[in-house]
């Protein structure tokens, strides 16, 4: 199997799971390794376990230049995997539409909107 295929594999298990309320995805302060010595941003962060490791979902903001002075903001999605709450010791970001579909789902349960809603 290559790593294309086991990085969809593990995002479609992981939309199953926060489907069936198996993960449950939270707010968290982005890793070290995330927000030291870039000057790229990290707008959320979602954090959740599954199977006893720590992944983490997150929306990553970087600037390209369009020459030295001139540049502007893009945006791309992220998950990584993450030990003792610090350590990404695997990431990948790239645009996916699996990997998009996720970050909504995770974002949606970890904002709690079907709570506010009562349902």
């Amino acid at each position: 199997m290559n790593l294309t295929n086991e990085k969809e594999q593990l995002i479609t298990q992981l939309i199953r799971e926060t489907l069936a309320k198996s993960v449950v995805w939270n707010v968290q302060p982005p890793p070290y390794s995330l927000r030291t010595a870039t000057e790229n941003f990290v707008p959320l962060y979602l954090q959740c376990q599954y199977r006893n490791r720590d992944i983490g979902l997150y929306e990553l903001r970087q600037k390209y230049f369009t020459d030295e002075e001139s540049f502007f903001w893009t945006e791309s999605l992220g998950i990584c995997i993450v030990q003792d709450n610090q350590y990404v010791i695997w990431q990948i970001e790239e645009y996916s539409p699996s990997l998009k579909e996720l970050f909504q789902l995770a974002r949606h349960q970890a904002a709690g909107i079907r709570d506010l809603l009562g349902m």
